[in-house]
């Protein structure tokens, strides 16, 4: 029995037959699957198409107490109900970066879904850290593989679609963004794909541990007080705690979790390293962490402009890899001021 339901009657146990609506609002590529993941409902709760096609024969219907409308069963040949005139509201919000009327190129549509996609699989990742279940790394990575994929294509839309995020979705799209800030980093340093992912995995992850910081303290938009400052610095090695219970985990995300605040002078936390005693990645965190963390709206500041933000940032003495910053510049397509010029 095939029925159409709203995006947001979709649960577990389901078998997806189909979509309504234009190929490009689709949330995935293929379009006949069963729901085996709590991820893959969320992100099709929260997608723009008007209806869903289920097969209940081929996977569990609706419960009757299911608060949404019954839907009318149909046949392959009927033609599609109207879509609703009011989205249902759900527990993850989709990224909204522009007017509903606005016409959506397809590199606009894929940049969306993937941010989307993005935020749910970070939540579900610091949500796993924070009760001390597995961490999906295997989610992870093939969000990774699906950013870098975006632009190995010359797809460049995701940053602009992340850097629109509110202050209230910082503290998961700022992953999404280290994320992909990375994996630009290390393909303009020429990385091989596999140590490029492995940089975006570590982007994702570099700020696990905060999920050790108490809520009041990690949002408080007042100055922290030495204690509550102590209690931030320790999600360096709490992260890094955390991540090395994780098995067969590259490296690389250990590192970043543990050694994206330390300086190139030395007055970082928490081991006060220096100069090339600082991992390479590390020194790659670092940079697009705050880079990130610059140009994003929070609870108590505006964003700058990126332009505006590595100018600072390359006025910081002591605090980045210099050649490593105009190789980030480059990576973003914005020149470093008083940048050396090589000769002709």
């Amino acid at each position: 029995m095939i029925r159409r339901i709203e995006p947001g009657q979709v649960r577990l146990g389901m078998y997806v037959r189909g979509f309504g609506g234009s190929f490009f609002s689709h949330p995935f590529w293929r379009t006949r699957f069963k729901l085996t993941s709590q991820t893959d409902v969320d992100i099709l709760r929260n997608c723009a198409v008007p209806y869903i096609e289920i097969d209940e024969a081929l996977g569990c219907g609706l419960i009757e107490h299911d608060e949404a409308p019954s839907p009318a069963i149909i046949s392959p040949a009927a033609p599609p109900p109207p879509a609703p005139a009011v989205a249902r509201r759900t527990a993850v919000r989709r990224v909204r970066t522009r007017p509903p009327e606005a016409p959506v190129s397809p590199e606009q549509a894929r940049a969306e879904r993937t941010v989307t996609r993005g935020k749910v699989v970070v939540q579900a990742l610091f949500d796993s850290a924070r009760l001390g279940q597995a961490v999906p790394v295997a989610e992870a990575m093939s969000l990774v593989a699906e950013m870098d994929d975006l632009f190995a294509r010359g797809e460049h839309k995701l940053l602009d679609v992340i850097r629109m995020k509110t202050a209230d979705e910082y503290t998961y799209l700022h992953s999404v963004a280290v994320c992909a800030l990375m994996l630009k980093l290390a393909r303009q340093l020429g990385m091989a794909e596999s140590e490029a992912r492995e940089c975006g995995l570590a982007g994702l992850l570099h700020d696990v541990g905060k999920m050790r910081v108490p809520a009041d303290v990690l949002h408080k938009r007042g100055a922290l007080t030495d204690a509550e400052y102590l209690q931030v610095q320790a999600h360096a090695e709490e992260g890094f705690a955390m991540l090395s219970m994780v098995p067969d985990l590259p490296e690389a995300a250990m590192t970043v979790a543990r050694l994206h605040h330390e300086k190139i002078d030395g007055t970082g936390y928490p081991l006060q390293l220096s100069g090339e005693a600082i991992p390479l990645v590390a020194r790659m965190g670092a940079i697009c962490d705050v880079y990130d963390a610059l140009t994003s709206n929070r609870a108590y500041k505006q964003a700058w402009t990126p332009a505006k933000a590595l100018a600072a940032m390359a006025g910081w003495d002591g605090h980045f890899d210099g050649p490593l910053l105009e190789a980030f510049a480059a990576s973003v397509g914005i020149a470093l001021p008083h940048a050396p010029v090589e000769p002709a």
